[in-house]
C-alpha cells in the first residue's frame, strides 16, 4: 500500500477531518484527494519516470508528492532553502528529464533554469496543472523506487537516497507506534519537508489520519501562535528547541497543551532536556535517531529515561534490529567501540545511479550507519562519533565527540567543537571553536586542558564563536565545524 492510498482511505471515511493547515488555509482529507487526483492525471502518461520536485515547503509541496506517487512515478523532492547551484548539482547527479513546479518556484527561478527539462509541469494555486513542454522518455530505474532524497549537494558528489513505497509505509507505522499518534492528533510540521525527517512527519501523520499544522522558522511569533493553535505533537532538530527556548514566557504559553516534544536530527542534550523540563514539566520529551539511509527513523529514548539516559539513542524502534559490529562484521560486545548497523524493512533500495556507494553502505543486508556506537548492559545503545570523524594525531587516532563532551561537562561553556588543524611535526592537532557560557574564560580552558588531556590533544587555540556551525539542512557535521572555523580564521 502507499502513502497516497491511505489518504483515499480517509476521504472515503472521515472525508471532513482536516488533514493540512497552512496560515488560514486547511483542507480536508476530501478535497485533498480530490487535489492529488487532479495532479496526478497530468503525469499518467509517464511509466515510472523520474520527476524532480520544486514547490515551497506547504500545502501545495504535499500535494505534488503525493500526486507523484499516484502516478506511480519517481518523486525527487529539490531542497528549495539550497542554492542554485546545489541545486543543478543534484539534479545532474539524478538524471532528471522531468519536473513539476509551482507558479510561485518557476517566477523564481526563470525560464532559464527549466530549459534543461524536457517536461515541465507548473502547478498554481487552484491546483490547475499546466503543461509548458512534455518529453516522455524511458528509465530504467529499480521498479520498486518510488522516492529519492538528497541530504547534501554543497560539496563533494551528492548521493541520493533511494526509498520505495515498503519503506516509507514500514517507518510511518513504527512512528506512529511509538509515538501513539492518532486521527485526533495535531503535529507541527516547520521544519523541512524535503529532507527525511520532515517527509517522515508527513507519511506518519497521513497515514494515521490525523492533521498537520505546516509553518517554518523564519518568525518566532508565527511558530509559537501555530503551536499554541491545537499542536499536540511538536517536531524539531536540536537547534529549534535552542531558538524557541530562548523566549521562556512563549516557550510556557505555547507548549502549555502539547503532549509531546519529538526530536531527531541530532542529539537533544541535557541543557536542552533541563530547560524544557523548567518551562514545561508535563511535556513528553522523545528524542529519535535516524539516517535518510532508514527512511528517517532507528531508534528512540523512551519518555520515561530521557532525564537518566540523554546520552545514548535508547533502542530501535518496531521492526529494525540495531546492532554493533567490529571490522570483521562481527558483533562486539557490550561497551565495545564499534559501527552501529541496522537491519528492518525502512532500510534504502541503495543510491541512485551508485553501485558502488550502495555495496559500501549496505553489507549482507545490513545498513553500517558509519556512526561509532557501544551497546550497554540495559540494550540502550550509545553513539561516539562518526567513523570518518576520528582524526589521526600521530599515532593516534582521536574521536573529537569524546574530547568535546570531556571539556563541556567540566567547565563553564556551552557547547565545544573539535577542528582538526595542520602540524608541523604531528601532521594534525587540534583548535576549538567555542560557544561560551557567562563565565567562560580562555585560560581556564587551556588551563583544563593542559591538565586532564594527554599532550597531544591540547589545542593549539580557542576561538569563540556566537551560534552553532550548521550545514544548509540544519545539521551539525565535522564538515560544517571545519567550514565555521576557517570562516572564523578568515574574518580576523
Amino acid at each position: 500500500m502507499r502513502i497516497d492510498a491511505y489518504i483515499t482511505e480517509y476521504a472515503r471515511n472521515t472525508p471532513q477531518n482536516i488533514a493540512l493547515e497552512e496560515d488560514k488555509r486547511s483542507i480536508n482529507y476530501s478535497c485533498l484527494d480530490k487535489d492529488i487526483n487532479t495532479i496526478a492525471l497530468s503525469l499518467m502518461d509517464f511509466n515510472h519516470c523520474r520527476f524532480a520536485i520544486l514547490a515551497e515547503s506547504g500545502i501545495q509541496y504535499i500535494k505534488i508528492l503525493m500526486a507523484v506517487y499516484r502516478s506511480l512515478n519517481i518523486a525527487i523532492p529539490l531542497p528549495i532553502e539550497f542554492p542554485k547551484f546545489s541545486l543543478e548539482r543534484i539534479l545532474d547527479a539524478a538524471h532528471v528529464n522531468n519536473i513539476i513546479t509551482t507558479d510561485a518556484q518557476y517566477s523564481r527561478f526563470g525560464e532559464d533554469f527549466f530549459g534543461r527539462f524536457g517536461t515541465v509541469l507548473v502547478v498554481s494555486s487552484d491546483t490547475s496543472v499546466e503543461v509548458l513542454h512534455k518529453r516522455i522518455g524511458t528509465d530504467s530505474s529499480n521498479p520498486e523506487l518510488r522516492l529519492v532524497l538528497y541530504t547534501s549537494g554543497t560539496t563533494g558528489a551528492p548521493k541520493g537516497v533511494m526509498l520505495s513505497d515498503r519503506n516509507l509505509v514500514a517507518n510511518a507505522q513504527s512512528i506512529i507506534e511509538v509515538l501513539g499518534i492518532t486521527s485526533r492528533d495535531k503535529a507541527a510540521l516547520i521544519i523541512s519537508p524535503h529532507h527525511a525527517f520532515g517527509n517522515s512527519i508527513i507519511n506518519s501523520h497521513l497515514m494515521a489520519g490525523s492533521t498537520i499544522r505546516i509553518g517554518n522558522m523564519n518568525f518566532i511569533d508565527s511558530v509559537f501562535n501555530l503551536i499554541e493553535r491545537g499542536v499536540s505533537i511538536f517536531y524539531g532538530v536540536p537547534s529549534t528547541y535552542r531558538i524557541l527556548l530562548r523566549y521562556p514566557d512563549r516557550f510556557k504559553k505555547a507548549f502549555t497543551n502539547v503532549r509531546t516534544a519529538a526530536s531527531a536530527g541530532g542529539g537533544m542534550d541535557r541543557f536542552i532536556v533541563k530547560d524544557i523540563r523548567a518551562f514545561a514539566p508535563y511535556l513528553e520529551i522523545l528524542p529519535m535517531y535516524g539516517q535518510t539511509e532508514a527512511t528517517a527513523r532507528l531508534a528512540y529514548l523512551p519518555a520515561e529515561d530521557v532525564d537518566k539516559f540523554i546520552d545514548t539513542i535508547g533502542k530501535s524502534i518496531p521492526g529494525v534490529i540495531l546492532d554493533v559490529f567490529d571490522s570483521e562484521f562481527r558483533p562486539v560486545e557490550l561497551n565495545i567501540t564499534g559501527e552501529l548497523v541496522a537491519r528492518g524493512d525502512n532500510i534504502l533500495l541503495g543510491y541512485l545511479d551508485d553501485e558502488i556507494a550502495t555495496e559500501k553502505r549496505i553489507i549482507n543486508g545490513w545498513l553500517h550507519t558509519g556512526d561509532l556506537a557501544q551497546k550497554l548492559p540495559n540494550g540502550y545503545i550509545k553513539l561516539l562519533g562518526r567513523k570518518d570523524d576520528l582524526i589521526k594525531i600521530g599515532d593516534h587516532r582521536v574521536n573529537p565527540r569524546e574530547i568535546e563532551r570531556n571539556i563541556e561537562e567540566n567547565n563553564e561553556v556551552s557547547k565545544v567543537f573539535v577542528v582538526p588543524v595542520h602540524h608541523e611535526l604531528m601532521g594534525t592537532a587540534i583548535s576549538l571553536l567555542v560557544i561560551p557560557a557567562e563565565g567562560t574564560v580562555i585560560e581556564n580552558l587551556f588551563s583544563f586542558c593542559r591538565k586532564s588531556l594527554p599532550g597531544y590533544l591540547c589545542p593549539k587555540e580557542i576561538l569563540f564563536i556566537d551560534h552553532l556551525p550548521l550545514s544548509e539542512n540544519g545539521k551539525i557535521s565535522n564538515r560544517s565545524i571545519i567550514e565555521e572555523y576557517q570562516h572564523v580564521k578568515a574574518s580576523m
